[in-house]
């Protein structure tokens, strides 16, 4: 198979792209924004799988602009497994290059503009499989279409966790519109995992992340035991559109089943995208 991971560099996306790697007709492309961290995560899967068929490409996704350049890069590959995995939580509000709350950016858009662009272009052949890599931390909120980027009021975990909603809501909408080319869109919740995710927070948000992940984290192999199985089971062959926890369909909040929602999130996310010259 030919499998992409966005934010495949470190943590759960690294680990899911070494034990995929064991499996030496996988071809893998791992996508960061660190060069030097892609090209040593390259190197060191290559040299521990003997698999040579892994490659880097280097994007920073928060970045609508540099979204879209990638998916243009990728004209031409045939991907069977698109993960969208690449996420961040922000403590402090940020914005990315064009301006947009970066969690928000990052952990919703670009999984919407990347995988729309690569269906745009056919880079995902049918029959392929896309897994969103959400939270159970979507759990308990809602979305505010008034102020979906939290300019008011900003709450660096509530914001998180709103965009991990959006991750659901989009598996629920873009399933409906994979349908006809038998692709199928599945999303999960890896689980609390022991990983770097959050140590980009400084002082005493960083410290209590360090502290959660000590004590409460599952191990990264477990974490990705639920994307393993998305991405190659024949049991998920034929199921789209569902949220799953630790291999198994689960039941998210009702407000990730909201189909109103899942409109709005769509519609706001392409007038989003088109101030910058972008339509899928």
């Amino acid at each position: 198979m030919n499998i992409l991971i966005t934010g495949g560099t470190d943590g759960l996306g690294y680990r899911t792209a070494f034990i995929l790697a064991k499996d030496k007709k996988n071809k893998l492309i791992l996508i960061g924004r660190n060069k030097k961290k892609g090209n040593d995560a390259v190197s060191k899967i290559k040299n521990e799988t003997k698999n040579s068929n892994i490659k880097f490409l280097n994007a920073d996704l928060s970045s609508i602009n540099e979204t879209s350049l990638l998916a243009n890069k990728l004209i031409g590959e045939k991907i069977n497994v698109l993960i969208n995995n690449a996420g961040a939580l922000f403590y402090s509000r940020n914005k990315s290059t064009e301006g947009i709350e970066k969690t928000f950016a990052l952990n919703h858009l670009s999984y919407f503009v990347l995988t729309n662009l690569m269906l745009k272009n056919k880079t995902i052949v049918n029959g392929g499989r896309i897994i969103n890599v959400a939270s159970g931390a979507h759990r308990g909120v809602d979305l505010n279409f008034d102020d979906i980027e939290m300019v008011s009021n900003y709450n660096g975990w509530k914001c998180y966790k709103k965009s991990k909603l959006c991750n659901v809501l989009f598996t629920k909408k873009l399933s409906e519109l994979t349908k006809k080319n038998k692709i199928t869109v599945n999303c999960l919740h890896p689980g609390f995992v022991k990983t770097n995710f959050g140590k980009n927070n400084t002082g005493f948000a960083g410290l209590v992340i360090k502290s959660l992940m000590n004590f409460f984290a599952i191990k990264v192999e477990e974490g990705a035991k639920t994307i393993i199985y998305l991405a190659s089971s024949p049991e998920v062959e034929n199921i789209s559109g569902k949220y799953f926890y630790q291999s198994k369909i689960n039941k998210p909040s009702n407000f990730a089943e909201n189909n109103s929602s899942a409109e709005k999130l769509w519609k706001h996310s392409i007038e989003t995208i088109s101030k910058f010259g972008l339509t899928i």
